[in-house]
């Protein structure tokens, strides 16, 4: 619950009394206001009604004083009462606290606050008459008042004029809180009933543990303090004090407590345990005994947060019917002031014709930087009940993961971030950075057939759609003399029906290419069923001898292999795959010696190429294998994750952020050719040691199943790239992006295993519930000093979300974690802010 704190000074100075109320940021207001005369007169006269109203009292009560009538005491009661707070309400009804009264009033009936709530008056008074007046009583204003209930309502405590130590605030982390501990203390019993204490106690017994300790007959005074002594400052320490018998006021001792007939305990004798107890985690003490008021000082002044006493002498039975409502209240967790509060409103409403003016003895100390005591609820289920989110909290959560699961919606919000990701390396000039201190040039060559090829070696599309295998022959044939041994098609050649004369031409190119030992990888569409299935035509290149990959793709995903490739195996991993395994550096030629050969046999080449990765050759190639090529190792590892054919979760992206030309190097086919009206290929090209894609390069009838369904929109990053080097876009004056680029984008980050994992919105979107939770809950249950801090986190929120922001980009591009930002950030300031129904 809310609450707003007031401190309140009364300083009683010869026929005057000084106010000071102070509130937040150092405000205060003051006023000095007369002392009545007739104040003290009427107190006197309403305690010796009280008390000769009363007998059976838990305290030594002075013999004289009391006059023998005949008229009922308890109506003599009421009468003294009447008239002692006539004169205390008209004193404070005095017209120079008008602005103390308003300023209280005023936050107790804040309009801004929607929910019910406390307004703290911590009050210090100068003199034992001051402290004695029923502060409580008093009526703020005629529309907010100090009473027992309703909304905006205003509680005073008071504060120990004098206090020796401070108190030390524990960070309070929602967390499985064990049992809370209670001592109490049964004094004295002669002429008093124990009983009701001791069930009020044991309602308890399911929230706390209670030890009772006390005298019984025949049991030695001496050693009955030693006991006590040793249980307040027990090492496991103690959540409440309790103490029920006969107390009484002392002068010089802090307060004296009977604990056996024939022995007393000052508080001063005591001192060191309870110091003791309080580092140990004592935090309330309740005394349900006479004349509490000089304990309770002496308590505070320890540096103990809260003490309850009676302020004058209470009557056995009021004492114990106080106790029985006090405790139900603490018991449904309520703090120690609202339940005394509740106890007090009970007395008034519903015992006021019994029980005369009991309502005004109960009060409580407060040490001013303290946080009011309350039982906490304790163990796993309510930990975790904790945490379960409101309604509210669960509406917001639900409707987040929903969009966070829609596809389109991930597409969208991944091309944002890659686009953030790109500005944020060239601003960062970390656009060459690689994982090794020196990192490789990216082998991936993509010769493209774009609209200038067509034009200047004047190609026709058969059927006006698909592309001349004469043309791809005589680009195969200038790869091959360029010492090209890694070669892909990113075209599915099964017309061979449609332009025989050309297909054969093509057969002729691809036998030659295999003996000149190039490795060639056609593209396929690998489906489940036969009749689905397209790829090479057996009229133009043997599987024994070539290889087919799978050009399936999705846009903004990386495809990985599934178990060993043997039934779908993609295209972008089999170039690499064979590019590392024909690789000719120093040190490989062991390892060379024992690849699959080119040759036609029963079993596809592809076959052999996956056998001899995942270990179906001998275990000499093996070692050699792993100490030589640990690149070709950890392509036989990589797999695509299980939960991608579901979800995609946690495969990798294909990186965009990365600007074109640090990933592949593009080639128009006439420059291959040297057909183009400008200078041929450029001398610094060079196509050995290299993978070559042939692709279309953008021309309006690319396609499989229809036209134009190889060119893609142009992904935003990519246009950043484009437009921020001063491309302009060669691909019929729009921008498009094809399947090749995406190919050669894959199998540069698989030959720099530049595998970026995208942690999934819908994870982080329930991680930062939690978080945001946790952070609400902590922000709630820490204690009042500390909310400053809170506040100062809340109000930077802009600054924080900037921060993580830029750790994402970093970690993206140090670690290779792609962080969502904008669904994670919503929701954890949604979490943190939510107000608890």
């Amino acid at each position: 619950m809310k609450s707003k704190i007031f401190h309140l000074k009364v300083i009683k100075i010869k026929s005057g009394c000084n106010f000071e109320l102070s509130w937040e940021n150092g405000k205060t207001i003051a006023a000095i206001v007369d002392y009545p005369q007739d104040l003290d007169q009427g107190y006197q006269d309403w305690k010796y009604a009280y008390i000769n109203c009363y007998k059976n009292l838990r305290g030594k009560v002075p013999k004289s004083g009391r006059l023998t009538v005949k008229k009922d005491p308890a109506a003599l009661l009421r009468e003294a009462e009447a008239r002692f707070l006539s004169i205390f309400h008209n004193w404070l009804r005095d017209g120079e606290l008008y602005e103390i009264r308003e300023e209280i009033a005023k936050a107790a009936t804040d309009s801004s606050i929607n929910r019910r709530y406390w307004v703290d008056i911590l009050l210090t008074c100068n003199c034992p008459e001051l402290t004695r007046l029923p502060w409580e009583a008093w009526e703020i204003s005629t529309t907010t008042r100090t009473n027992l209930s309703g909304f905006g309502t205003i509680r005073i405590a008071r504060v120990s004029n004098t206090i020796h130590a401070g108190i030390s605030h524990d960070k309070i982390i929602p967390s499985i809180r064990r049992r809370a501990r209670v001592l109490a203390i049964l004094g004295d019993e002669k002429g008093l009933d124990f009983e009701e204490d001791r069930k009020a106690l044991a309602h308890l017994s399911k929230l706390a543990d209670i030890k009772f300790i006390g005298w019984q007959p025949g049991k030695d005074s001496t050693s009955l303090k030693q006991e006590i002594v040793k249980e307040i400052a027990n090492p496991r320490g103690w959540d409440i004090l309790f103490f029920a018998g006969h107390s009484n006021e002392t002068a010089c001792t802090g307060g004296e407590l009977h604990i056996a007939p024939d022995a007393s305990l000052g508080i001063n004798e005591i001192q060191q345990s309870l110091q003791q107890g309080i580092a140990n985690g004592l935090k309330f003490a309740i005394f349900n005994s006479c004349d509490g008021i000089s304990i309770a000082e002496s308590l505070i002044a320890l540096g103990l947060p809260q003490v309850a006493v009676m302020a004058e002498p209470i009557h056995n039975q009021v004492a114990q019917v106080f106790i029985v409502q006090f405790l139900n209240s603490l018991a449904e967790y309520k703090d120690v002031h609202e339940a005394l509060r509740d106890a007090c409103a009970f007395l008034k409403d519903q015992q006021n014709l019994t029980y005369p003016s009991a309502y005004l003895i109960p009060t409580l100390f407060r040490h001013p930087q303290s946080v009011l005591f309350r039982l906490e609820p304790f163990g796993l289920g309510h930990s975790l009940r904790n945490w379960l989110p409101t309604k509210k909290e669960a509406l917001w959560l639900s409707a987040w993961l929903t969009v966070s699961l829609i596809p389109d919606c991930q597409d969208l919000l991944l091309e944002s971030r890659l686009l953030l990701q790109a500005g944020y390396r060239q601003v960062t000039q970390q656009v060459e950075w690689q994982a090794n201190p020196s990192p490789v040039k990216s082998p991936v060559r993509l010769v493209q057939i774009d609209n200038k090829s067509l034009e200047q070696d004047k190609v026709k599309l058969v059927d006006g759609r698909y592309m001349d295998y004469g043309y791809l022959a005589s680009i195969l044939d200038k790869l091959v003399t360029s010492n090209a041994s890694i070669i892909g098609f990113d075209y599915i050649l099964d017309q061979d029906q449609q332009q025989p004369d050309n297909s054969k031409q093509l057969q002729q190119s691809v036998n030659e290419a295999i003996k000149n030992n190039t490795w060639l990888v056609w593209a396929a569409i690998e489906a489940d069923h036969p009749a689905d299935y397209q790829g090479v035509s057996d009229k133009i290149a043997n599987l024994n001898q070539t290889m087919e990959g799978d050009i399936t793709t999705y846009d903004w995903y990386v495809e990985l292999p599934s178990n060993n490739c043997d039934k779908r195996c993609p295209f972008s991993y089999l170039l690499v795959l064979s590019y590392c395994l024909r690789d000719q550096d120093s040190g490989t030629t062991q390892l060379a010696m024992g690849l699959p050969e080119l040759q036609d046999s029963n079993q596809e080449f592809r076959t052999s190429v996956i056998d001899w990765v995942n270990g179906a050759h001998t275990q000499a190639h093996t070692q050699a294998h792993t100490q030589a090529h640990t690149q070709v190792a950890w392509l036989g590892r990589v797999k695509r994750p299980a939960i991608a054919y579901f979800l995609q979760w946690f495969q990798p992206i294909i990186d965009y952020s990365l600007p074109p030309e640090q990933v592949y190097q593009r080639i128009s086919a006439c420059e291959l050719l040297g057909t183009c009206s400008e200078d041929a290929l450029a001398d610094d090209i060079s196509l050995n040691q290299t993978i070559v894609i042939v692709a279309s390069g953008g021309y309006q009838q690319a396609g499989i199943d229809q036209e134009g369904e190889d060119n893609h929109l142009l992904p935003l990053p990519v246009a950043f790239w484009r437009s921020s080097q001063g491309w302009q876009d060669w691909f019929d004056s729009k921008p498009s992006f094809t399947g090749g680029e995406a190919h050669s984008y894959i199998a540069h980050h698989l030959f720099s295993q530049h595998l970026v994992i995208p942690i999934p919105n819908a994870l982080m979107i329930l991680l930062t519930a939690v978080l945001g939770k946790g952070f609400r809950l902590i922000k709630q249950n820490s204690p009042e000093q500390q909310q400053w801090w809170f506040s100062n986190i809340d109000n930077a929120w802009l600054l924080y979300w900037l921060v993580y922001c830029l750790v994402s980009l970093q970690v993206y591009i140090s670690l290779k974690v792609l962080l969502p930002t904008l669904m994670p950030l919503v929701v954890f300031s949604t979490y943190s802010v939510t107000k608890r129904e």
